[in-house]
């Protein structure tokens, strides 16, 4: 008899067994949202970052090739990284064949 009455208080629960079963848990919002913002947002900031050191390497080779007899003092990296573009003089740029 000991035995049943231990069983019964182990397996016993204040709760109905079918509402726990039905009832899915609970999920938390982990911020799935802002971290694919943040994401987005750091892969911007590499394109921007990527285009600008493209600008940079093709104004060095060009201003070497094409126009090394203009006086052109390279903006920095950084620069070109605020705001991709090409900083060649327009002389320079104007002598491509």
């Amino acid at each position: 008899m000991s035995l049943l009455f231990f069983l019964a208080t182990v397996t016993a629960s204040p709760e109905p067994v079918t509402a726990s079963l039905s009832d899915p848990p609970e999920q938390k919002d982990s911020g799935y949202a802002e971290e694919a913002e943040g994401c987005q947002e750091g892969v911007e900031d590499l394109k921007k970052s990527m285009l600008g050191l493209e600008f940079y390497l093709r104004d060095k080779k060009e201003y070497k090739e094409l126009c090394p007899y203009l006086e052109w003092k390279q903006p920095s990296l950084e620069v070109y990284k605020e705001e991709p573009k090409s900083y060649l003089p327009k002389a320079c740029k104007t002598e491509k064949i």
